[in-house]
């Protein structure tokens, strides 16, 4: 195969990720939307498998005289709750954002505050990074209260970050083929 062609896909899929990334920052709102609802369809899906196969197993269990199968009702129940939220997910399809929002806050809130108790606990004020971690830590307890306090617009701007380094991936991969090429 001749070998300008073959890098033609990495080309084609570098330009693909870098407008994936201006759509993402154009039209964050639109992203999110479509991200739950795939996400909600995934769960539904996986919802329906997980209570088929609890049907399978169950009947496997009384064709070969195994009895019961002992615990196996909590598959099931698994299995419907998780195609609720699939459903519920696919109807609203902001909420797979903000809950992914909410989970990043209290991540960021606990992990500040660790973070901060460190610092606290053993201070080393002649070192400058002490001060920097300090600062840091905070910032990140602000920015968790921020994301729970407003989760829309913490989820907006996680798409919009997520657009920027589509973009910078997308035009890494145009310039890493680019450059294979002298």
């Amino acid at each position: 195969m001749n070998k300008h062609i073959a890098r033609v896909p990495r080309y084609i899929s570098g330009f693909l990720t870098a407008l994936a990334g201006v759509f993402f920052i154009l039209f964050p709102e639109t992203v999110s939307g479509v991200l739950g609802v795939l996400w909600g369809i995934v769960l539904v899906v996986a919802g329906i498998a997980g209570a088929v196969d609890y049907v399978i197993s169950i009947k496997q269990f009384k064709e070969e005289n195994y009895g019961t199968a002992a615990g196996a009702e909590i598959v099931l129940v698994y299995s419907i709750i998780i195609a609720i939220l699939g459903i519920i997910f696919v109807l609203r399809p902001n909420l797979v954002m903000q809950l992914l929002s909410f989970i990043v806050g209290v991540f960021f809130i606990i992990d500040g505050i660790v973070k901060f108790r460190h610092g606290t606990l053993v201070p080393d004020t002649k070192d400058p990074m002490w001060y920097v971690m300090l600062l840091l830590s905070v910032a990140l307890v602000v920015a968790g209260i921020a994301l729970l306090i407003n989760p829309f617009n913490g989820t907006m701007t996680v798409i919009r970050f997520s657009g920027v380094a589509f973009i910078i991936s997308g035009i890494e991969s145009i310039a890493e083929e680019s450059w294979k090429k002298r």
